[in-house]
């Protein structure tokens, strides 16, 4: 299990803008995370169910990243979103560092299993310092996802 099995290269983004505060990113993130998707007219809880986790305990994992993440039941299937902040946001991260590494999870309740492995493996991914470094200096999304599944696909990156 590894990132490039949720996302794609349309699902990351290289953001230039400065966020005021996690929120504000944390919105426009579920924003492009969701789409269209209304979740059966639930996604106001949706929302607020990240919100609640987000509140719980940060999901700031330190070394500049946070894996932002719930489980909901109006949640079909698994849909992430990752992006790649120029400028660091505070996020109460476990190492207090700004965060600019952002990989946003949004879990069907039935499949704890698979949303386990997937945290996982984002964790052992952005561990390996050479990789976030390759991850920051990419020039555009499509070169962001090529370091994350050449890394998945390396042995130490399984």
């Amino acid at each position: 299990m590894d990132l490039s099995e949720v996302i794609t290269p349309e699902r990351i983004a290289i953001l230039e803008e400065r966020f005021e505060n996690k929120q504000e990113l944390l919105e426009r993130l579920f924003n492009r995370c969701c789409g269209e998707e209304d979740f059966g007219g639930k996604r106001a809880e949706v929302w607020r169910s990240l919100l609640e986790r987000e509140k719980s305990m940060s999901t700031g994992i330190g070394l500049g990243v946070a894996i932002p993440h719930c489980s909901s039941d109006y949640v079909p299937d698994v849909l992430a979103y990752a992006a790649v902040l120029r400028q660091g946001v505070e996020f109460q991260a476990v190492d207090e560092a700004p965060v600019q590494i952002i990989v946003l999870l949004l879990m069907p309740k039935k499949k704890f299993e698979r949303h386990i492995k997937i945290l996982a493996a984002i964790a052992r991914q952005f561990n390996d310092e050479g990789i976030r470094r390759r991850v920051l200096q990419a020039a555009d999304a499509a070169e962001a996802y090529g370091v994350i599944a050449e890394s998945a696909a390396s042995p130490r990156g399984s």
